[in-house]
């Protein structure tokens, strides 16, 4: 099929299946590089969803995975864009003009945030690399507090 998706239809696979993320490595050199990453990850059967999503988005990667070593992992594909300038010119864009209506909306928030900031190389500036650590870390306790909230059965509290 390989035709571009409903880009609602897009909205709501990344509200559920998506991740918005920001990763910090450190070189030998002692220095931070900071990278941006958006993806999906969907089983193997789910292939052909991944193949829309870059036609609809025009960038991005797909990858296969297989890790043998996990018994209860089966084998997947990995949709991923890491390019500064996809996540600004296509990504960013396109989540703007068709936003995200759950919790991931906050994810995209930090992360456009982050995208800004290398645009204008403010993220070389150590005391703005501490304000993206920052900015990570606030989101990733409101994230755990979400997950804590869940009963035991899996089920979320109804009042939040």
């Amino acid at each position: 099929m390989n035709s571009k998706l409903n880009p609602y239809y897009l909205v709501g696979l990344v509200d559920g299946e998506g991740c918005f993320s920001i990763t910090f490595n450190r070189h030998k050199n002692n220095k931070i590089e900071i990278r941006l990453i958006f993806e999906i990850e969907l089983r193997e059967d789910d292939k052909e969803i991944l193949n829309r999503v870059r036609k609809t988005l025009d960038c991005g990667n797909i990858y296969y995975l297989n890790y043998e070593r996990y018994k209860k992992w089966r084998p997947h594909f990995k949709y991923k864009v890491s390019n500064l300038k996809d996540i600004t010119q296509k990504i960013i864009p396109f989540f703007e003009k068709y936003p995200l209506q759950a919790k991931k909306r906050k994810s995209f928030e930090v992360f456009s945030k982050v995208a800004s900031l290398m645009l204008t190389k403010r993220h070389l500036i150590p005391e703005v690399i501490l304000e993206i650590k920052k900015l990570k870390e606030g989101f990733r306790k409101e994230t755990r507090w979400m997950r804590e909230i869940r009963t035991s059965s899996g089920e979320s509290h109804k009042s939040l």
